[in-house]
């Protein structure tokens, strides 16, 4: 006859550290800790903890700098007389030998905390030069191009794709929804858990994923065509490089990639102001995304305009004098006011 364990209850360690500051905050404020005390806690701490154990870049690379020096006077201290006169003679003897590794560990090691300081300058340059990671939160709301006017362009170019089409983002599936009724063998990639899970409940192969991890892992040369839409409006224009890298990177001979863009005027002003200007990147012009392609080898087909992007101003008769400089004038204002607006960009891969 066995008897059955009863297996002890988990323990919730949030609760008890959040009981714990709790109880700290409570005696603090009666007084109940000496003046001090916490300082000197913290130094016996910081004395006696790993390095790791602190958050602080600056701290931990003073603490690194503490330790680099090597001291070559090695103890000789012991409870015993015997032994500790063995050590003496054995650091007479062998000090020369012990200083000479202690110089060259301590000349090493000096190098890298000032190499990792160096760095650490570098790094809070760029971090004040370019947009906190906290705040690409704001531009999550929007949804990217409109898709609608392009889904019969994207249908129509991925028709012989020589293997399977991947559209990044995909947001609720609609460009899927449509290559998949056409016949063509698609799939999205939606960073949005949210939107992914709906539309992969609505039957559609639509993947929660990163889109620059997930290229990343898609082998060479295997996808028929790549669509590129959203991600590439509000990406760092280091993130849109590494993307259109593995993009090109993942065609098979043949192969295509569109670039399904808002550009920079419409953009602009369909965004509220402070997710504009705090946004982490923006659309690129379309003879951006050509030069793009193009040295990286895809020949690349005229760029289609999307809706909105001309004959916002009304021309002036050709009969009007001045008529030809009147609608030249107009025109560069509308370039100026209303555009670039939405438009595609087609690029092949050679056979």
């Amino acid at each position: 006859m066995t008897i059955e364990e009863t297996p002890a209850p988990a323990v919730d360690l949030a609760r008890v550290q959040a009981e714990i500051a709790e109880e700290v905050r409570r005696r603090r404020a009666t007084g109940d800790y000496p003046p001090g005390l916490e300082r000197e806690l913290d130094a016996m701490f910081a004395r006696y903890a790993p390095a790791s154990a602190s958050d602080d870049f600056d701290d931990v690379l003073a603490f690194a700098e503490t330790q680099s020096f090597i001291h070559a006077d090695v103890p000789t201290a012991s409870r015993r007389a015997p032994l500790a006169y063995v050590k003496r003679v054995l650091r007479t003897f062998m000090a020369w030998y012990v200083r000479f590794l202690a110089q060259q560990v301590t000349a090493f090691a000096g190098a890298i905390t000032r190499a990792v300081s160096l760095l650490g300058r570098r790094v809070d340059a760029l971090e004040t030069a370019t947009a906190v990671t906290p705040e690409r939160a704001l531009v999550r709301g929007d949804a990217g191009p409109d898709l609608a006017p392009w889904l019969q362009l994207v249908v129509g170019a991925v028709a012989d794709a020589p293997g399977r089409v991947l559209h990044a983002e995909a947001g609720a599936g609609r460009l899927v929804q449509a290559l998949a009724d056409s016949g063509v063998d698609a799939y999205g990639i939606e960073p949005v858990e949210d939107t992914g899970l709906e539309a992969a409940r609505a039957g559609l192969d639509i993947r929660t994923d990163d889109v620059l991890g997930h290229l990343r892992s898609v082998p060479d040369g295997v996808l028929g065509g790549v669509v590129l839409s959203g991600c590439i409006d509000r990406r760092p224009l280091g993130e849109v490089l590494a993307l259109t890298d593995r993009a090109v990177a993942a065609l098979a001979p043949g192969g295509l990639v569109v670039v399904l863009s808002a550009g920079p005027g419409a953009w602009a002003r369909g965004l509220d102001p402070v997710v504009a200007d705090l946004a982490p990147g923006r659309p690129l012009h379309p003879e951006t995304w050509v030069h793009l392609l193009s040295v990286r080898g895809l020949a690349v087909d005229p760029v289609r305009a999307g809706p909105g992007r001309s004959g916002i101003l009304e021309p002036v008769p050709d009969t009007t004098p001045g008529a030809a400089v009147l609608n030249a004038n107009a025109e560069r204002l509308e370039r100026l006011l209303f555009g670039p607006g939405p438009y595609a960009v087609v690029a092949h891969r050679p056979r």
